[in-house]
């Protein structure tokens, strides 16, 4: 995969929709299973190479993955919600959660 993660400084619009269509990818294949298991958690993507950090708050996850890949702009995604929480996103939601979810806000 072309490198698509800036490093050092925030992406642009072209960017950020560049960057977000290559995350899309990679959480595309996880999300069923992710908003089932880890609803209202967050992943943190590596778009460069597809590896990924689930933690129960967005900075948890994007610093595992910046421990990982240091100097990386990671996407940060709240599972269940439509909206990127990284690059000036905020996490937007229909408010519901998908029959069998049983891993609520908060809880691990």
């Amino acid at each position: 995969m072309e490198t698509t993660t800036l490093r050092k400084k925030l992406p642009n619009k072209e960017e950020r929709r560049k960057i977000g269509k290559a995350a899309d990818a990679i959480y595309a294949p996880l999300r069923e299973r992710l908003e089932r298991e880890r609803w209202g958690d967050y992943i943190a993507i590596n778009v460069d190479n597809g590896d990924y950090v689930v933690a129960p708050d967005d900075l948890e996850a994007s610093q595992a993955i910046k421990a990982r890949y240091p100097g990386i702009i990671p996407v940060v995604i709240r599972i269940g919600y439509k909206a990127v929480v990284h690059f000036g996103g905020t996490g937007v939601s229909d408010g519901i959660r998908p029959e069998g979810s049983n891993h609520a806000h908060g809880n691990n």
